[in-house]
């Protein structure tokens, strides 16, 4: 037991620093904050339990995971760009615009096939399969554990507000 249990401990630990990269520069891009690196320390957590990756799974897996969610995230910034620009558009803008939100969705499509393939070389194909449940499970978790800590006004760390001086608000 107490090999299983130091065994872990190392997994986790070799995972997050390999997931970091070196200074800090995850996959390309900095983590900055501590909220993005607790949020960062939760997934490779929750992933590497629920998947349950083997310190070499893990030391293969992270790094592509990594520039997978980077690509993910930069179409998912350029969806929000068309998003927010609906208001001020002409019908032809508006046409053009839903054509590049359907090009979009593609590429995350086509994007996601290509990284699934590159998962396999490095995950049995169980684990892979596990993928979009795992993400989900893990969002999901993520979110009940912002709202009880924004519900929580007594945790470690929050400093007191200290009352208003036009007092009761």
């Amino acid at each position: 037991m107490k090999k299983l249990s130091l065994m872990l401990v190392f997994a986790f630990a070799s995972v997050a620093v390999f997931a970091q990269g070196p200074g800090g520069n995850r996959g390309g891009r900095v983590v900055e904050g501590k909220r993005t690196e607790r949020v960062e320390a939760f997934r490779v957590g929750y992933y590497t339990q629920q998947l349950n990756l083997t310190v070499e799974e893990s030391k293969a897996f992270w790094p592509i995971f990594n520039e997978f969610q980077d690509k993910m995230q930069a179409l998912r910034k350029s969806e929000r760009r068309l998003n927010e620009e609906g208001a001020e558009l002409s019908d032809k803008e508006l046409e053009e615009a839903i054509n590049q939100r359907f090009d979009l969705r593609q590429k995350q499509l086509d994007l996601e096939k290509e990284y699934y393939q590159k998962f396999k070389t490095v995950l049995p194909i169980k684990k892979v399969a596990q993928l979009p449940r795992v993400e989900r499970e893990f969002r999901t978790e993520l979110l009940k554990k912002m709202k009880d800590r924004a519900g929580n006004p007594d945790r470690p760390g929050r400093p007191e507000r200290p009352p208003h001086p036009r007092g009761g608000e």
